[in-house]
């Protein structure tokens, strides 16, 4: 069962497509430190983020530190998954993060991944947080055939001299339509950090690494 759900999580991932939340600017609390983004409410509800919480810091408020860059992720452990599927402290392939055209009125953000030879992105990402601190935050829906969907992504870190401190990447599965179950179940969430603690800037990768990688490697949806 481990290796269909990986299989099948993997033809989602390099088949996804992005669908942004549809929030327009008045559901951005206006406001100094200490002021909350609703918007997050609207892309991970509560009964998820208080699980999520004892994994992943999780910042909304409304003056984030501007992120724009590449970083590099390495090594990429597995910090916990809700589904058993791997063993905390499990090490996947490195991860590069882009992060372009943050607008600090909207506060927006263009997000854009890539592990292996697989690349994941989002425009119009919402980002939040306050001083160093941030969250950058979406929906996405996915298909796989006849399966479908819709998943909530969250990164967060500190923005330092060095990079990016304390980087981590989560995704919980909100819904789907799955006739055999080979995704993974509504509820289940996943948390990723750089195992060293600090996410240098880089370059992003001209091309695909020419090697090959086993699905357990990326760590994804």
């Amino acid at each position: 069962m481990k290796t269909l759900k990986n299989f099948g999580m993997m033809m989602l991932a390099m088949t996804m497509a992005f669908s942004m939340v549809s929030c327009g600017s008045d559901d951005k609390d206006e406001g100094n430190t200490g002021t909350k983004d609703t918007r997050l409410n609207s892309v991970v509800p509560q009964e998820y983020r208080t699980q999520m919480e004892r994994y992943i810091e999780i910042y909304d408020g409304v003056n984030p530190p501007n992120v724009e860059g590449v970083y590099l992720s390495s090594p990429t452990v597995l910090v916990y998954t809700s589904d058993g599927v791997y063993e905390p402290g499990h090490k996947f392939a490195d991860k590069y993060y882009k992060f372009e055209n943050q607008n600090m009125s909207t506060n927006t953000i263009d997000y854009e991944a890539k592990q292996s030879s697989t690349i994941q992105n989002g425009s119009g990402a919402f980002i939040s947080g306050d001083g160093n601190n941030f969250t950058i935050f979406f929906n996405s829906t996915g298909r796989d055939g006849e399966i479908t969907t819709k998943t909530a992504l969250v990164v967060s870190g500190t923005k330092t001299s060095e990079g990016i401190r304390n980087l981590k990447y989560a995704f919980v599965m909100l819904d789907k339509y799955d006739p055999n179950d080979v995704k993974m179940d509504v509820g289940a969430f996943r948390v990723i950090k750089d195992g060293d603690g600090i996410s240098e800037p880089a370059s992003w990768p001209a091309s695909a690494p020419a090697f090959e990688f086993d699905m357990d490697d990326l760590g994804w949806n």
